[in-house]
């Protein structure tokens, strides 16, 4: 397993239950391997209802809330919320949650001068879906459910576009080394824009 793709646990985290490492829920869960199962289940339902009533895009943090309480407001009581602690994995801190509000701000409005990127040929939009990919990901805007609700909002954008992605042809692995090589300073999402390009496709 890549070291990204478990959370560090630290101390006094508020949103795990108390002498656990099982995070609250709104399940009765006592254990991760049983929420895991769960939020699975639960989640993958939600994902085909998003599918057929998508949260109408505006691409900003709001958006992404929006995405987040959808996926998991059967699961956790902090789905759709900014995480209020410090999170990481591999031992990369992702961006101190005090400045996600106005790094987000900065992100998404750099999205709208770029037209969302709009009439960029395929190679410069996989480029720019990249980088974008890569800003959100360090944001990294909740406690758990962030890849799921990123992927959403790509998603969205990608059909703005013309294009679908196909995430299911990825491995776990891959996405987590190219995540990881933003946290570790490839600020330009070079290994998450080559994941997109190869696969990509027009809808």
């Amino acid at each position: 397993m890549h070291p990204y793709e478990n959370y560090d646990l630290r101390e006094n985290d508020p949103y795990l239950i108390p002498g656990s490492e099982c995070l609250k829920n709104l399940l009765g869960a006592k254990d991760t391997t049983r929420l895991n199962l769960l939020e699975r289940q639960i989640s993958g339902a939600m994902l085909v209802s998003l599918n057929q009533s998508p949260i109408p895009p505006t691409f900003d943090l709001e958006h992404l809330c929006k995405i987040h309480h959808r996926l998991f407001s059967r699961v956790y009581p902090f789905a759709g919320k900014v995480r209020e602690v410090e999170i990481a994995k591999g031992g990369r801190l992702f961006l101190p949650h005090n400045l996600i509000y106005s790094v987000s701000e900065k992100t998404f409005a750099e999205l709208k001068r770029e037209n969302y990127l709009q009439g960029y040929d395929q190679d410069k939009f996989c480029q720019r879906v990249g980088y974008y990919f890569g800003c959100i990901n360090t944001i990294h805007p909740f406690r758990e459910g962030n890849g799921r609700t990123q992927r959403i909002l790509i998603d969205q954008l990608a059909e703005l576009n013309g294009y679908e992605i196909n995430w299911s042809a990825m491995s776990g692995h891959a996405i987590a080394e190219a995540s990881a090589a933003v946290l570790a300073g490839d600020k330009s999402g070079k290994g998450l824009a080559r994941l997109v390009r190869i696969n990509l496709s027009r809808i």
